[in-house]
């Protein structure tokens, strides 16, 4: 099993090292889209795509699907994946008839990970007359996004997590837009249920600067004491494109030699984990490390340069079903799809791709959330598919939909703990939040008290 890991180290590395070149204000060309890259309010190029066509769907109007990614910018390393697992499905369902007897038909635009690109990539697929959107990718840019195809009256699925923010504010000002991504109460219930699961009791937690890791911080500092575990929280952070994490990893080191922790939280984005981890050992902290969701991804054992899987065997990421399905428990109720799924996946980008990741599971839950609106609303337009959103209760990659009028996100839970291993890659250890996705007492108390 290693030695197959090192074939694919150099692809992955590929995907890797689109963070580091963004960071340095360099946009590499794609033969997929072509964003905005000197004037925002110009509408992106785009690709489209379609799975084959069948005699039932051959001649029917093609329901546009259109995606705002991270084809390149500072998020673009996990988009690849997220790209893939769009492609993988379209193709499916256009094989099986298509949507109501309409083939899929993507279109892809490049959000950039940038604000008014992203923006303007949503204005775009709103030009194009698209009939759904998803996207954009960064959890910073969907907000802004929101106002323009609620106006526009288009069915609007974003894929990141919600702010605290948006999960406090009024949902029921919304008609057109979801957002199906557990937000940072979900990732802090994931926490907690895995420190009072391996009885830790002293937790040093520190994370990188995305909102998503700080807010997750924030309910875990309410949360923790509530459980009767000692929590400290450093102030500290890094950058997304932080090329040199030696200066944050001796501050944490120095944090862990004074308050001596029984576990680490280190919410962290995927490309930093192993060679921050790397680097804690090197300074002699011995505390096991527990991820976050953006952890349970190829990156953490395989790149960039000089990654060795054995850097972070034995420490933990909480990581929903999608990460490996075939390990997950049979009362998972998606279990026997996400299988096939991967099986799907991995025929046409096996070659390619070591692990599945969390962000594989953005793609084929909002695809799959858009053909079942699709399908059972009593009126084929706009409002019909919103309104058939509203009723969905569906179990995807990423966990158990339920939405409602006040709550767009519909999604709460999600995860699982999962262990790196060498030899076997991710190893489920147990059920954190996924399949009982009711969040703690603890957890919701936190999450008030922070609005």
């Amino acid at each position: 099993m290693r030695k197959r890991y090192w074939v694919v180290l150099g692809l992955v590395l590929m995907l890797a090292l689109t963070v580091f070149v963004a960071a340095c204000g360099e946009t590499e060309e794609t033969t997929t889209t072509g964003a905005p890259t000197t004037a925002p309010t110009t509408a992106p190029s785009t690709e489209t795509t379609s799975g084959p066509s069948t005699e039932t769907t051959a001649a029917a109007t093609p329901i546009k699907i259109g995606i705002a990614i991270s084809l390149t910018g500072d998020s673009a390393a996990p988009c690849g994946q997220i790209k893939q697992g769009f492609e993988v499905e379209a193709k499916y369902i256009n094989a099986n008839g298509g949507i109501n007897g309409r083939p899929v038909e993507l279109v892809f635009v490049d959000d950039q990970s940038k604000m008014d690109t992203a923006v303007a990539a949503i204005q775009s697929l709103i030009d194009q007359k698209v009939d759904v959107i998803i996207g954009p990718f960064p959890q910073w840019t969907q907000a802004p996004t929101r106002p323009l195809t609620e106006q526009a009256g288009i069915l609007h699925i974003t894929f990141g997590p919600p702010t605290l923010a948006e999960l406090n504010e009024d949902q029921t000002k919304y008609t057109y837009t979801f957002a199906p991504a557990t937000g940072p109460d979900g990732c802090a219930d994931a926490f907690a249920r895995e420190m009072v699961a391996d009885g830790k009791k002293n937790v040093l937690a520190v994370g990188d600067n995305m909102v998503i890791s700080q807010e997750t911080l924030k309910i875990l500092e309410k949360s923790l004491p509530a459980l009767g575990i000692n929590f400290t929280l450093m102030t500290d952070s890094w950058g997304l494109g932080e090329t040199d994490i030696t200066p944050i990893a001796n501050k944490i080191a120095a944090k862990a030699k004074s308050v001596n922790p029984d576990a680490i939280i280190l919410a962290s984005n995927p490309v930093h984990v192993n060679p921050m981890i790397k680097t804690l050992k090197s300074l002699g902290v011995t505390a096991p490390v527990y991820n976050q969701g953006s952890g349970s991804h190829p990156l953490p054992m395989f790149a960039p340069a000089g990654n060795d899987p054995a850097n972070v065997a034995g420490n933990f990421t909480i990581g929903p079903a999608i990460v490996d399905p075939t390990k997950i428990p049979d009362e998972y109720p998606a279990k026997a799809e996400l299988v096939a799924f991967i099986e799907r996946w991995r025929a046409d980008y096996g070659d390619k791709e070591p692990f599945a990741s969390l962000f594989l599971g953005f793609a084929y839950d909002t695809i799959h959330l858009a053909e079942i609106a699709i399908k059972s609303a009593e009126t084929q337009d706009a409002a019909g598919w919103a309104a058939a959103m509203l009723k969905v209760d569906w179990w995807g990659a990423q966990g158990h939909y339920v939405f409602s009028q006040t709550d767009r996100v519909g999604n709460h839970g999600g995860f699982l703990q999962w262990q790196y291993t060498v030899d076997e890659g991710f190893k489920f250890v147990r059920d954190l939040n996924a399949i009982d996705s009711t969040l703690l007492p603890e957890t919701v108390a936190a999450v008030q008290a922070l609005k």
